[in-house]
């Protein structure tokens, strides 16, 4: 369903609609339920199926942590985390990984489900599922929750296609509160989902346009460098336009449900080092990599003065591998992994020499050429995402240097 539909706008008036005429908190949960289980209707019906069977096995393994002794989880959280990996493996990777081809359909095994109709939102439940299991390991949560609110969680359907992430808990907690939408409330959400369609209709959808048309196979192989290069900023627009819009139209929506979603992007075009763009760009998701990637890895090597730049690196490059298996997005991650892990081991040797520090942290030129720095390696690794393959980009990136 389109989120810029007249049937998407119908379908979510009718279900707040219904929501909030409902009396009791937990008939709001299960007209919630209710309503998107028809907006899984309109798409592929068991994705519903694969969204419950999620729910059920991160009840199911929080029950079983919480019964064991603190130092006795670490196991039930590794098969916990295989467990989701394997949804995400089977449902997305299993039927190419056994000869599958695309385009021609006979080649699809019948143990295997087709890849070209995986479950929407799979790698948000999976890391989601992930972060719930990993807070109970590490104590920050200690109520496993009821089957029916795990069920709620990830049957939610704003968040569903693209995020924004959110936490088991925070959501729970907003839902149960049963909170009535105030006037001030209702004002501000709604401003925030018409600024959403304003970002896709009027800016998203043609920078897209211009950008896919640029980089076509035939123009990268035998066009002007600068086309390319201009379509290659225009993807990097596209894509911030798009999943902020999504974004903004998600936490309006939300809000009128009573729920808190985290913001996603906050002016990432002003980031003038790699750091920063990673606390401005798709917020939720860096935030998951930093707390249950960077966190515990940037502890265990807490002794070693590359511990912390290492981590930072482990963690880009799970955030590129949590788009997909595939090389390009292994490339993504090990790009932004080495420039994130290279700036703190930058950082960690100007906190030596405060004196130049200072200068440059007052210097307009510098931030300037740091922010330079950031937007050329934005532009240019999200070419990785706007072509097939790694090698379509590697071709990219030979146009671009003139060979």
């Amino acid at each position: 369903m389109n989120l810029l539909s007249l049937t998407f706008l119908v379908f979510s008036a009718l279900s707040l609609g219904l929501y909030q005429a409902m009396p009791r908190p937990s008939l709001r949960q299960a007209a919630l339920v209710g309503v998107t289980l028809v907006w899984f209707a309109f798409g592929v019906w068991w994705h519903a199926l694969v969204a419950v069977a999620m729910a059920t096995t991160g009840r199911l393994f929080a029950r079983w942590m919480l019964a064991r002794p603190e130092d006795r989880r670490g196991p039930v959280l590794a098969l916990g985390v295989a467990t989701y990996l394997g949804y995400f493996v089977l449902f997305r990777y299993l039927a190419l990984w056994t000869g599958f081809d695309p385009a021609h359909p006979e080649t699809l095994r019948w143990f295997t489900p087709n890849p070209l109709l995986a479950p929407v939102g799979l790698s948000f439940m999976m890391f989601e599922g992930i972060a719930h299991l990993a807070d109970l390991y590490l104590g920050r949560s200690e109520a496993t929750g009821s089957w029916w609110s795990h069920i709620v969680f990830a049957l939610y359907y704003p968040t569903r296609v693209i995020g924004p992430m959110r936490r088991y808990e925070d959501f729970t907690r907003d839902l149960e509160a049963g909170t009535k939408l105030s006037p001030d409330d209702a004002a501000a959400a709604l401003r925030g989902v018409l600024l959403g369609v304003a970002k896709k209709a009027l800016v998203a959808n043609p920078l897209g346009a211009f950008a896919v048309f640029n980089l076509q196979p035939a123009l990268i192989e035998g066009g002007a460098r600068a086309p390319v290069m201009l379509g290659a900023v225009a993807y990097w627009l596209y894509l911030f336009f798009d999943l902020s819009g999504y974004s903004d139209i998600v936490i309006g929506l939300s809000r009128l449900f009573g729920v808190r979603v985290p913001d996603n992007f906050n002016r990432p075009y002003l980031a003038t080092n790699i750091s920063e763009y990673w606390q401005r760009w798709h917020i939720s998701l860096s935030a998951w990599v930093r707390d249950y990637v960077y966190n515990p890895l940037a502890m265990r090597w807490r002794g070693w003065a590359y511990g912390a730049p290492l981590a930072s690196f482990c963690s880009m490059v799970t955030l590129g591998l949590w788009h997909g298996f595939e090389l390009r997005y292994l490339a993504f991650g090990v790009w932004h992994g080495a420039l994130l892990g290279g700036f703190m081991v930058y950082r960690q040797k100007m906190q030596k020499r405060k004196a130049l520090n200072k200068r440059l942290a007052k210097s307009r030129l510098w931030s300037a050429a740091g922010w330079s720095f950031v937007v050329v390696n934005a532009v240019l690794s999200h070419v990785l995402f706007a072509v097939p393959t790694a090698a379509a980009a590697w071709r990219f990136y030979a146009r671009v240097v003139g060979r």
